[in-house]
């Protein structure tokens, strides 16, 4: 079904101007003048899309390098988008801008150094200017406008409205921008205002088209097509409400979505394509409309042909994810997580740095006895980097190795031990894989969340096993498992700690202590002064307890209950991420989802928070080996010498 409300346009067509002025008083001469002066300034410039609301208050200042002592551990590629500007090409990820001279990378800004701590999203080149602008949109700093030298910020106070999550240049020069919560905004690069009222609160996820005709793809809701003043909005002709992409020439469009393509002309559905397929990506060249997905790779599909399927363009992109289209020397680009691919030929026009990072979200972090720093991400696998850090990373990907929680190292042998959801995986002290445990043999779970060594005397060590069904003790070659019919407070255990001998289990559910392998007490907001019953991380620090919450930071805890709480987390949410604490003989580190590093000083009782220099501020892994931090956040890696960090 297609809606139609009108929408007022500022500035009314020329014809129209002379009508009215013809009927008007002298007393509004004045008034016609200006109106006739605007219009004339619309007709030399093109058809103008403009807000019909007030300006959205702004700050615009230069950016200036952060001061700091964190320094980037390599840097994922992330791949999200492309364009070309003077000459050269720039390719954004998450955590970094990239500049590329042919195919090689001669300049980097990296998230939380050169750039604003949020991760990047997305590019456009602003023309109509004298000198065109390179504008970048961000995840929480707004707009970062490149003008070659230097970068100016575009920051709205209001925080829905930093959030960016499409650029759309048009012929006149302004840039129109979508958020993914606060609608469609235009700007001019000094100013920034809603673009209509209609959208001030549209979740926008895609832009296409021009002055003439504009479509807007949505979260949830459809498509708006915005044509001569009226917006109409597209629902039902769509295979899925959620739109993911929009390609448009002319008066053609072509709308992606999780399940298939409609294609419009005009306002009216002409057909649909591509069923099933998740077209995160779309671009049209000469009748051919390119669809990248997420699982089958790269897909070119006929418009011409009467029954049109796609099929499979590049054999190299079949097992990667395309996240977007680029125009790159006058061919069509489409973009993975880690390389350029000229669509047609399937040549690679660019390809990421060898020493790139897999990934961006870090999940876990561990530099062993031998000097190799463990790096486990969200949903790749693991690298795995030799002390030299200028040889390339060695990547583990498979079915088990996949989502990474936690990786510790076993005292005795040097071994390590990776839990994921997928199983608990065993490497020996060559970092060769040999042995997955998981619920077929003998876990109580399969999903592995957290593990802990034990002494248990005469150099015997066990261990305890984390999952989201229980704990698991492994000793001896044995297995025995707990969970809530033995008293567990909640099965799901994100962490375990151990301190005198008692073994604290954080749940989803509240705190169990055991001893012996039984659990004595258990604790919740209902019988204790928790404020939160999800633990997410945990720390022994002074010879006292430390766990880590979702939602009111971190907290001391003793075995009777006792609940020491912190000014720091008192007036605020403030979300431990998970197994994100760590303690040395200087400070208590936990990592915050919202506001960087929280430290706390051996000796105080006041917790800080460290920001700038990091890449981001959700920091989810933290690990520290020598002398050396090292900060894992969603978007990137850095480390640091704990003295630069605490003097």
């Amino acid at each position: 079904m297609i809606n139609v409300s009108s929408g007022l346009s500022r500035f009314s067509r020329r014809r129209a101007v002379f009508i009215c002025a013809a009927a008007l008083s002298i007393s509004l001469i004045a008034f016609w003048l200006l109106a006739w002066r605007a219009a004339n300034n619309a007709l030399q410039s093109g058809r103008r899309l403009v807000a019909t609301s007030s300006h959205i208050p702004v700050r615009t200042t230069r950016l200036a390098p952060a001061n700091s002592s964190f320094e980037p551990v390599l840097t994922a590629a992330d791949f999200r988008a492309a364009v070309e500007f003077q000459g050269d090409v720039y390719v954004c990820g998450k955590s970094a801008l990239f500049r590329y001279q042919g195919n090689q990378a001669n300049a980097a800004w990296h998230a939380g150094r050169e750039l604003p701590a949020y991760p990047l999203s997305t590019l456009a080149v602003r023309t109509g200017l004298i000198r065109p602008e390179l504008w970048i949109g961000t995840e929480g700093a707004g707009i970062l406008i490149f003008d070659g030298n230097q970068y100016r910020q575009l920051l709205p106070e209001a925080a829905p409205v930093r959030k960016i999550s499409a650029l759309l240049p048009l012929r006149n020069g302004r840039m129109l921008v979508g958020t993914p919560d606060a609608g469609v905004y235009i700007s001019d690069g000094n100013t920034l205002r809603l673009f209509h009222p209609q959208f001030a609160k549209t979740q926008v996820t895609a832009l296409a088209g021009d002055e003439d005709q504009l479509w807007i793809g949505t979260r949830d809701s459809g498509a708006w097509l915005w044509r001569g003043g009226e917006a109409l909005h597209v629902t039902q002709e769509l295979p899925d409400a959620q739109v993911l992409s929009i390609a448009a020439r002319g008066d053609r469009a072509w709308i992606g979505t999780p399940v298939g393509v409609a294609e419009f002309s005009g306002a009216a559905l002409q057909r649909h394509l591509a069923d099933g397929l998740f077209a995160q990506a779309l671009a049209e060249r000469e009748e051919t409309l390119w669809i990248g997905t997420v699982d089958q790779g790269l897909l070119a599909l006929p418009l011409a042909a009467q029954r049109p399927r796609p099929q499979n363009s590049a054999r190299e992109t079949e097992a990667a994810a395309i996240t977007g289209f680029a125009d790159i020397n006058g061919a069509l680009a489409a973009i993975t997580s880690q390389q350029l691919i000229e669509a047609r030929s399937k040549r690679p026009l660019i390809q990421a740095s060898e020493t790139a990072l897999s990934s961006g979200h870090i999940s876990a972090l561990h530099e062993d006895s031998l000097g190799r720093l463990w790096i486990g991400y969200f949903d790749r696998g693991l690298d795995v980097l030799a002390p030299a850090t200028s040889t390339n990373p060695h990547h583990v990907e498979n079915d088990v190795l996949f989502c990474i929680n936690r990786i510790r190292e076993n005292p005795s042998d040097g071994a390590i031990v990776v839990a994921t959801a997928n199983g608990l995986a065993f490497f020996d002290r060559a970092g060769t894989l040999r042995e997955v445990l998981d619920a077929t043999s003998g876990l109580i779970g399969s999903h592995v969340t957290d593990v802990l060594f034990r002494d248990n005397g005469d150099h015997v060590r066990s261990m305890v096993i984390a999952t989201s069904a229980g704990l698991t003790f492994l000793e001896g070659g044995s297995l025995r498992s707990l969970y809530a019919f033995q008293g567990l407070v909640n099965n799901h255990v994100y962490t375990i700690a151990e301190l005198g001998g008692t073994l604290y289990a954080g749940t989803l559910g509240g705190v169990s202590t055991l001893r012996n392998g039984f659990v004595q007490a258990s604790f919740t907001t209902a019988n204790s002064e928790l404020r939160q019953n999800w633990m997410t991380a945990s720390a022994v620090f002074e010879n006292q307890l430390y766990l880590g919450t979702y939602g009111s930071g971190v907290v001391r805890f003793d075995d009777h209950g006792g609940v020491t709480t912190f000014r720091a987390f008192a007036d605020r949410r403030v979300e431990i991420s998970a197994n994100a604490m760590l303690a040395t003989r200087r400070a208590l580190y936990a990592g915050t989802a919202q506001y960087g590093l929280a430290i706390l000083r051996h000796g105080d009782d006041r917790w800080q928070f460290v920001t700038d220099g990091l890449p981001s501020p959700n920091v989810t892994a933290i690990d520290e080996h020598g002398g050396r931090l090292y900060i894992g956040t969603d978007i990137g890696l850095v480390s640091i010498s704990e003295n630069s960090l605490i003097p």
